[in-house]
């Protein structure tokens, strides 16, 4: 068994809080299709800090969403990693709505994928990689037959937690089924026996301890490559390197 390693892009104003969420944002999402997006001082920190990581050699692949690449200071720093071998891109929608918490819209999110799969792709050139992570870690069934015809070949969005269950009718396995017979292979998350491990489940108490335990336990030899094989799928966002003044790293074990 090997992990593979991925980091989402959030910024602060991809936070549910903020906006991308029907019931829990403060700001109404007006569009998919996003404009003028300018990264926070606090995402470019980060960033740079993601950079200082990246530079050791790990494989790791970078869910990009693809308004972000309106911002020249964070596609300055996009263009450092894509300049590394060890990096891959891969895409987390364009603006970060969390689709799957809105009505059924298979012509707007096919749209999405679309635009957002060509804009990540062009810049990211042979470092794209045609798989997704879905917005918000949520993902519905009605997902898969877009995701497949807009050429998706992996999706990494289930979080197959009982508390995640309970928001998606208390049945990952219907959403992972109606996947993976679209011909996606599916990379859900690696969890703990109380819940999520990964993305915000690390700076969660008291989810954070078990999952800091789980990783270091399952910190396996790392691949770039989790579409032929089975891996242990590992994330963590790129503000997360914003914590402990900087000094954050993903709690692997020492050897990696």
């Amino acid at each position: 068994m090997t992990a593979w390693l991925s980091v989402d892009t959030d910024d602060l104003l991809h936070l549910p809080s903020n906006r991308g969420h029907p019931h829990r944002s403060s700001q109404k999402m007006p569009h998919w299709q996003t404009r003028d997006y300018r990264a926070s001082q606090r995402l470019l920190d980060a960033t740079d800090r993601f950079i200082e990581w990246a530079q050791q050699g790990s494989p790791v692949t970078i869910f990009l969403i693809a308004e972000q690449l309106d911002c020249p200071e964070f596609t300055q720093r996009m263009n450092i990693l894509l300049s590394m071998p060890n990096t891959t891109f891969a895409c987390h929608g364009w603006g970060h709505r969390c689709w799957s918490a809105w009505p059924e819209d298979i012509k707007s999110f096919s749209d999405m994928l679309v635009h957002s799969r060509d804009r990540i792709s062009k810049f990211s050139g042979k470092s794209w990689r045609p798989w997704f992570r879905a917005p918000g870690g949520y993902i519905e069934s009605w997902m898969a037959g877009p995701l497949a015809g807009a050429g998706f070949r992996l999706d990494s969005s289930i979080n197959p937690s009982r508390w995640v269950n309970r928001k998606m009718g208390g049945d990952w396995s219907k959403v992972k089924q109606s996947i993976e017979q679209s011909g996606i292979i599916e990379r859900s998350w690696l969890t703990t026996w109380l819940g999520p491990a990964c993305g915000p489940a690390l700076s969660l108490f008291p989810f954070s301890f078990f999952a800091k335990r789980a990783w270091n336990k399952k910190s396996f030899p790392l691949t770039d490559d989790p579409v032929n094989q089975e891996v242990v799928t590992l994330y963590w966002h790129l503000l997360d390197h914003s914590r402990s003044s900087g000094r954050w790293k993903p709690p692997l074990s020492k050897s990696k």
